[in-house]
């Protein structure tokens, strides 16, 4: 099984608009509401991709209520920590003819240390049924980095893989505590290494240096490097008409943590992870892609051997 944990989860509300002028007043159309977060979507291609998940994290309110029912929807399934507060909605607008889109994300609701200690409590109750721990996005108000930490020990101590999907400090942390994969994207990477980096194969190997075990760079339209056990990759999937790039990032990681869960070696992993990405690209909003695109997409994905 793939235990996903999405501490800040959300509801992406996508909407449509001809334009948008800020003061004035504007009516939208074909209104999405789905259920969200980088762990939560990881979870959902898990699904699609016809492999066991649960999703952990937080829900508040009647926002968290609709998030819980979404995921059901969907055949998700979840165990959410109860908390005060409501769940986030993430806007995104998506205007004019090309569909431009626009984001809005709020900072998600405050937790207590009782909160994160129950988050943690379900998390260790689940780590003996899982093979992979995937731990992505941000945080809520009152959690730290330290739990970011704990979750890679708790999930070693069971002998199951982590792969961390994080930024700032939390990247920084996972790196610290021995994380079995990491995978920023070259931004983060470069804001965690503290410079502009144009060498993503260095930039990965520095990262493996500090202590993660393996690092996947993520280079938006020209695929990704991983490094592991002193060999390195290069994966480019297909260049095809990519809508946005919001989510395709989280289908990447779905894709990683179900090729290794099926025993593949890292460079088949990062074959089915860049063909997942790609799928999710092509659909505008918050869709997913579809197990067939995945299909399609994977058989013409190259995956080469990098100094």
């Amino acid at each position: 099984m793939i235990l996903t944990v999405t501490p800040n989860p959300a509801l992406d509300y996508t909407i449509r608009l001809d334009a948008l002028e800020i003061g004035k007043r504007a009516k939208y159309r074909d209104p999405e509401i789905d259920p969200a977060g980088k762990g939560i979507n990881v979870s959902r291609m898990v699904r699609r991709l016809g492999e066991p998940t649960l999703a952990l994290g937080f829900a508040g309110g009647s926002t968290g209520e609709l998030l819980k029912q979404n995921l059901d929807r969907e055949g998700i399934p979840h165990d959410l920590v109860p908390v005060a507060g409501l769940t986030r909605i993430n806007v995104t607008l998506l205007t004019g003819p090309e569909g431009v889109a626009t984001h809005l994300h709020g900072p998600g609701a405050p937790v207590s240390p009782a909160d994160v200690g129950r988050l943690l409590d379900r998390i260790a109750e689940q780590l003996p049924r899982a093979r992979i721990l995937v731990l992505s996005g941000s945080l809520p108000p009152g959690m730290g980095p330290d739990a970011v930490a704990d979750l890679i020990q708790r999930a070693r101590r069971q002998k199951v893989r982590s792969i961390i999907d994080v930024e700032k400090d939390l990247l920084a942390a996972a790196i610290a505590a021995g994380a079995d994969l990491v995978k920023p994207n070259l931004l983060e990477a470069a804001e965690y290494l503290g410079r502009p980096l144009d060498n993503p194969v260095a930039a990965a190997r520095e990262i493996v240096s500090r202590g993660a075990g393996a690092a996947v760079l993520t280079l938006r339209g020209e695929g990704a490097v991983a490094v592991a056990g002193g060999r390195a990759w290069q994966v480019r999937a297909p260049k095809e008409d990519v809508v946005r790039a919001i989510g395709a990032g989280d289908s990447f990681a779905a894709g990683l943590a179900v090729g290794l869960l099926r025993g593949a070696e890292l460079p088949e992993a990062l074959r089915l992870a860049a063909a997942a990405g790609t799928a999710t690209a092509l659909h505008p909003g918050t869709g997913l892609g579809t197990a067939e695109e995945i299909r399609s997409l994977q058989e013409r994905t190259d995956v080469r051997e990098v100094r």
